[in-house]
């Protein structure tokens, strides 16, 4: 069991994540606990029920092997300081006062309304700021409608951190285009992972006809102690 500082200081409570269910006897003081299991770990999940752990959120993951192409996307370009502002406008929209949309951050059993705001705000902020993330936006006339952050883990791996397409630009595959545009940015081949909510079927689909490898369901539990 670990002690994550960065998420104790951001909301004020201490927040430990738990390497198995065995670290679940040590749940005893204040804090919140975060457990991590496959899907498949049909007796973990169980036992996670059984100690007072609630599920709070279930992601998939795909890997898939990438290479840049020729093409050319018009209105696609790396994104500037001025486009901060929209970026985490469209994302707290789009995470945060979805009401088709849930995340652990809005979870009324954890955390109040304004939680999912931090958190994604935060987020938006630092993945900006990581000299390893590459963000692109796109533009319709000379408006920016959508985004598609991708993070560099190291020469072999990227992943997919967070995209948002306003909703009168959606159903043109802008994300897709998007995400292609960073591909032939980083100019070499590597895999790419991509992470989506369980719950996020349009997305899958996207994932399954892009013909992506299925590599891991994920569930995520929470316990508070008080």
């Amino acid at each position: 069991m670990k002690l994550d500082q960065w998420m104790s200081e951001f909301y004020g409570m201490q927040w430990y994540r738990l390497d198995s269910l065995d670290d679940s006897r040590l749940c005893k003081e204040e804090g919140l606990y975060e457990l991590r299991l496959s899907s498949d770990d049909f007796s973990g999940i169980i036992e996670a029920q059984k100690n007072g752990f609630s599920l709070v959120e279930s992601f998939i993951e795909f890997e898939t092997n990438v290479e840049p192409n020729n093409d050319e996307y018009e209105g696609i370009r790396l994104m500037n300081k001025s486009d901060h502002t929209f970026i985490s406008t469209l994302n707290e929209q789009s995470m945060c006062q979805n009401e088709g949309y849930r995340t652990r951050f809005n979870n009324p059993l954890y955390f109040d309304e304004s939680a999912c705001r931090k958190y994604y705000g935060a987020a938006i902020t630092n993945n900006i700021n990581d000299p390893n993330v590459l963000t692109a936006v796109v533009e319709m006339g000379r408006e920016v409608v959508g985004f598609f952050m991708l993070k560099i883990n190291n020469q072999q791996t990227c992943k997919g951190l967070m995209t948002g397409v306003i909703p009168k630009a959606r159903g043109k595959k802008l994300h897709i285009k998007m995400q292609q545009f960073l591909i032939n940015h980083i100019g070499h081949p590597f895999t790419l992972i991509n992470t989506t909510q369980l719950s996020n079927f349009a997305v899958i689909k996207n994932h399954i006809r892009s013909r992506r490898s299925l590599s891991k369901i994920e569930h995520i539990f929470y316990k508070k102690v008080q």
